[in-house]
């Protein structure tokens, strides 16, 4: 799907990122399946879609369906929207034999045009990671992570105004030698932050300067020591100064949010955002592969310590409770430990949270997360994301969480647009994210097209992961152990994959995955492992016999990853088979659908 916004033909606008048909500005009324349609039709530029394709795409070759019916009556309801005559289209055209194509079509943002002007008028501002001037390797944790609080804050306190650019764009732009115009220029800012930190003796120092894009001018500068106090006051300051060079001053309300937002002892904050650099570092990984392959869960663990002593420091810091529940739950899908010890966990956390702060964004993602993988309950889980995303639309986790509930829910085009406005706030690191959104939807070709073009040869650990994964489902193993060998040793796993290689060239491909069963049920008999990840080894060796059996086993657990069955690509082959569709009854069909 494209990322294009607002796509014009006659009177109309269809809105893909709102999921919205409009006619000279007043909302027509479409339901989820035509709508999807629709948006399929309008994003290919007038070309001819065949029904096969569009049975791929919205059903993605359901055996149980009946898509043709289904698609005959979304055409009608669609062409019924537009008043088209179905004897003479002006808009819907019916090919016959062939399919159908959406004449008149244009794009209101093609690439490289500006944001329209429906967006509220919102900047762009990237806070940029601190330079660490201390000489101590170990101070860039703080440094990242004091940044990357700053962003959240402020685009909680500015949600109507500000769009912050995501930490992990922001951190390609560390120690870089472009200039504030070069970065503007390439990610469309408006205002960029950037500082420093540094340490004399025992005196900390923190400077702070804002940059207006457009011109390169500093409207706004500080200096803060101690760090202690220091982080907090450059979070008030900085968010006043926005606000003052935006015409407008914050509210009460929003004064009220940052004090709430912020701990009673500076400690707790030092600690919180030191604990949520280690939890982005480890998170953005691919938890099935991760879990399949042992990669150990040190930067989670790190990050558990640092929230725990954030509330030491503070027992009433509802982001200290807010992170100690994302430790939980992204241990649990990570395959860290089972669904039954984390889950119950996060929950009570998340609420704790809400508790301390009804309007903490960082609240609601948390609880929505507990919903989605664990209780399965997709209508509670999006309102929850939702919640996240009016308080902060700047919030890059909850759109990418978000995205993969759409997803997993089977309504690809909203999940398609969900990923798109990610890719707005954290263009960057959302190639990995956007290659795993692929994955879920099932367009493994195109992971490979895009991804392996010339001068693709560096890309973070989660494509790689993602890579292995499309390669397999080609049958082009050779890739497969590749890009498998590659994301290990990117892992630091350097003997699984040699070990790995050693299988392949040996045994085959059958080998490889003969060695991968026989590993997770070695690694069962000392430890947690999921049933699941048992299933999908079977599923892999064509062995549905025992694939079943460990699916039940993982059904019972309320095994997280289970939530995206429908998108698990092992399973796609046995997905006709009445056991398949008694297991998936039991996942998250509810009124969202």
């Amino acid at each position: 799907m494209p990322t294009d916004r607002i796509i014009r033909f006659a009177d109309f606008e269809l809105d893909v990122e709102r999921y919205q048909l409009r006619r000279a500005g007043e909302e027509v009324r479409l339901e989820r399946l035509p709508m999807d349609l629709l948006i399929l039709l309008a994003s290919r530029h007038g070309e001819l879609i065949s029904r096969a394709d569009i049975v791929e795409r919205l059903w993605r070759s359901n055996p149980w369906r009946d898509t043709e019916n289904g698609i005959n009556t979304a055409i009608r309801k669609i062409r019924i929207a537009l008043a088209d005559d179905p004897a003479q289209p002006r808009h819907l055209v019916t090919v016959k034999g062939k399919g159908y194509r959406l004449d008149g079509a244009s794009f209101a943002n093609p690439a490289g045009a500006t944001e329209p002007s429906d967006t509220h008028n919102a900047v762009r501002v990237l806070v940029l990671p601190f330079a660490n001037l201390t000489g101590d390797g170990k101070e860039e944790s703080l440094c990242s992570a004091l940044a990357d609080e700053i962003s959240a804050t402020l685009g909680a306190l500015g949600a109507d105004h500000l769009r912050m650019i995501a930490r992990t764009t922001a951190a390609r732009y560390r120690d870089t030698a472009k200039s504030i115009g070069e970065i503007a220029r390439e990610l469309k800012l408006d205002y960029v932050l950037e500082g420093s930190f540094s340490r004399e003796a025992h005196q900390v120092r923190i400077l702070a300067r804002l940059i207006r894009c457009a011109d390169e001018v500093q409207i706004w500068s500080r200096a803060h020591e101690p760090v202690s106090q220091g982080s907090l006051d450059l979070l008030k300051e900085a968010a006043a100064a926005l606000a003052q060079e935006l015409a407008s001053k914050l509210s009460e309300q929003q004064r009220s949010l940052l004090a709430r937002r912020l701990p009673v002892d500076p400690a707790a904050h030092d600690a919180y955002v030191r604990g949520r650099y280690f939890w982005y570092r480890r998170v953005h990984f691919d938890a099935g592969f991760c879990a399949q392959h042992g990669i150990d869960g040190e930067d989670f663990a790190r990050s558990r310590a640092y929230f725990e002593t954030a509330l030491e420091h503070d027992p009433n810091y509802a982001l200290g409770y807010a992170g100690l529940s994302n430790y939980y739950g992204a241990s649990v899908v990570h395959g860290l430990f089972a669904p039954d010890d984390g889950w119950p966990i996060a929950r009570a956390l998340a609420q704790s949270a809400l508790e301390l702060d009804p309007d903490l964004p960082e609240a609601h993602h948390a609880l929505a997360a507990v919903r989605y993988f664990f209780d399965w309950d997709w209508p509670r889980a999006e309102a929850g994301f939702k919640e996240a995303l009016r308080r902060n639309p700047s919030y890059p986790e909850a759109h990418r969480l978000y995205a993969r509930l759409l997803l997993a829910a089977g309504r690809h085009a909203e999940g398609q647009a969900a990923m798109a406005r990610a890719e707005k706030i954290d263009p960057h690191a959302f190639q990995g994210s956007r290659a795993f959104g692929m994955i879920l939807a099932g367009q493994h070709a195109q992971v490979e097209s895009e991804y392996l073009s010339p001068g693709h040869m560096e890309h973070s650990p989660l494509v790689y992961q993602v890579l292995a994964t499309a390669f397999e489902v080609k049958k082009l193993f050779a890739q497969a152990v590749d890009a498998t060998a590659e994301a290990l040793d990117r892992c630091n796993l350097l003997a699984r994959s040699a070990a790995v290689r050693m299988h392949w060239e040996t045994g085959g491909y059958d080998a490889v995955l003969h060695w991968y069963l026989d590993d997770l049920l070695a690694r069962r008999r000392r430890q947690y492992t999921s049933p699941l990840l048992i299933a999908e080894a079977y599923a892999r060796l064509a062995q549905p016999n025992e694939m079943f059996q460990w699916l039940d086993a993982a059904l019972a657990e309320r095994s997280s990853r289970l939530c995206e069955l429908r998108m698990n690509p092992w399973f796609q082959p046995y997905r006709a088979s009445g056991r398949m569709r008694h297991i998936e009854q039991h996942i998250g069909d509810g009124p969202m659908r």
